[in-house]
């Protein structure tokens, strides 16, 4: 028996989870996280004097539906949440000393017209969801006049503006360090440096 017969089986067993993984519903839509109602991925980076932060939340949590905005109630309630997003300094609160001003917002659903959430620019939408399940992605950049201010950057707003929110999972990475941390409501602060 050759040595590649015999490592072939230790080789393979990592493909064999594939279809367990893919059943078990924890990548719903190509490379996004897990489809969790009531938690959110949020990932922060600052680089330089740029603040970015990547909100991923099945759309229920932030509008208490799923589906494409059709009924006038639903189209209103879509534009709130998005207005809500926008409103940037209010969602996430920097230290005022760290001096941070919105530059460009994003927002991108596969069920919902990119007019609806505010965006000028048409993009090419991803395949709607076929199995209930709908996200929205927000991109969110703030330029600091004084980063080395930023201490913390305080989601309590996000948590306040959309209570369907039980958990932000966070990924921080600065030049000074990278964490991880999960948010609630009461304890929504990430400390950034």
């Amino acid at each position: 028996m050759s040595r590649l017969t015999k490592a072939l089986p230790l080789l393979l067993s990592p493909l064999l989870c594939l279809p367990a993984l893919a059943a078990d519903g924890h990548d719903h839509h190509g490379n996004h996280p897990a489809h969790v109602h009531g938690v959110g991925k949020l990932d922060v980076a600052l680089e330089g004097n740029t603040l970015t932060l990547h909100l991923d939340s099945p759309l229920i949590n932030l509008v208490g539906f799923e589906h494409a905005a059709t009924s006038t109630r639903d189209k209103d309630t879509v534009e709130a949440a998005a207005r809500m997003l926008r409103d940037v300094t209010r969602i996430f609160v920097t230290d005022a000393a760290a001096q941070c001003k919105p530059a460009e917002v994003q927002l991108e659903s596969a069920v919902l017209p990119p007019a609806l959430l505010g965006e000028k620019a048409v993009t090419t939408p991803e395949a709607a969801p076929n199995d209930g399940h709908a996200d929205l992605d927000g991109d969110f950049t703030l330029v600091c006049a004084s980063p080395g201010a930023l201490n913390t950057v305080d989601v309590a707003g996000l948590f306040r503006a959309f209570p369907g929110f039980q958990r932000i999972d966070v990924q921080l990475a600065t030049p000074k360090k990278q964490a991880a941390f999960q948010l609630a409501p009461g304890n929504s602060a990430i400390p950034v440096n």
